[in-house]
């Protein structure tokens, strides 16, 4: 999961909705949230999608679903880009959609238009689902149980460094400098769609492992947010990024790194009173 739950995220009408990539997918867990802060929450975090685009996106189709959640956490990090509306070229998971693409609903049509399915995948019965080669998940979704279960995805693994050994290559893919003024342009769109349906926009920082970690990145997040009159917290906390018992990868805790950011969390005053607003 972590990517196509569209319709089994209807009639959920939380009260506290995630939006993000994996790292919102991984690193939130709405049973958590629930049992701490007393809310219904729901993780609709797209995995593979670091795009502000698609955050604004997947919470549109998530209101054409469901009643307005009166709060929204967005994963913000350096890893964050705009992305665009009519010219996306992420298509990471496209083939997931494409069940979704012929003759599309209106409730649909957002997220078809924005992977870009063309006339002929809009227009002649199962060729898209033939050409993406879903025809079994699309009769048979077990991912659909999985999703409802937990809410998110769970990693127990440790690391293993053997196998995806310990580098800093991930800040190759953070923000640059230059980068800086579209994101806070599109960062200020999600907060409009946010404002225009009385939700309450909080961003929050989670960890990186140490050798991902890049301090002008994870402060110019804040100064960004800031600028945008958006609530932040740095969940960032050196005492879990500097434990790799903490990760699976160089940017994605394990359940043992969760249960960490989670403590964490539970005694944030800014968290607490936000949610109590």
């Amino acid at each position: 999961m972590g990517h196509d739950n569209l319709e089994q995220a209807s009639n959920i009408n939380a009260d506290l909705v995630f939006l993000g990539s994996s790292r919102c997918w991984v690193h939130f867990d709405p049973r958590f949230f629930d049992s701490t802060f007393n809310i219904k929450s729901v993780n609709i975090g797209v995995g593979g999608h670091s795009e502000i685009s698609m955050a604004f996106v997947r919470l549109s189709d998530y209101l054409s679903r469901n009643k307005a959640p009166k709060f929204a956490i967005f994963s913000f990090d350096p890893l964050v880009n705009e992305g665009s509306f009519n010219n996306n070229k992420n298509y990471v998971h496209k083939n997931a959609y494409a069940k979704y693409a012929f003759l599309p609903s209106e409730k649909n049509l957002p997220m078809v238009d924005y992977f870009q399915f063309n006339y002929y995948e809009k227009y002649i019965p199962l060729y898209a689902i033939f050409k993406y080669k879903i025809l079994g998940p699309s009769l048979f979704s077990s991912n659909a149980d999985n999703w409802s279960k937990f809410g998110y995805e769970i990693h127990n693994e440790k690391w293993d460094t053997s196998k995806l050994p310990v580098t800093s290559t991930i800040k190759n893919a953070y923000f640059k400098k230059q980068n800086i003024d579209s994101i806070r342009n599109a960062l200020d769109g999600l907060k409009m769609l946010c404002l225009n349906n009385n939700i309450q926009l909080l961003c929050i920082q989670t960890p990186v492992y140490k050798v991902a970690y890049d301090e002008w990145s994870f402060t110019e997040t804040g100064k960004i947010c800031s600028q945008s009159g958006i609530l932040f917290i740095d969940a960032n906390q050196e005492d879990i990024r500097n434990n790799i018992d903490n990760f699976y990868n160089s940017d994605h805790l394990n359940k043992s790194g969760v249960e960490q950011l989670n403590n964490f969390l539970r005694n944030d005053t800014l968290l607490k009173s936000f949610l109590q607003h």
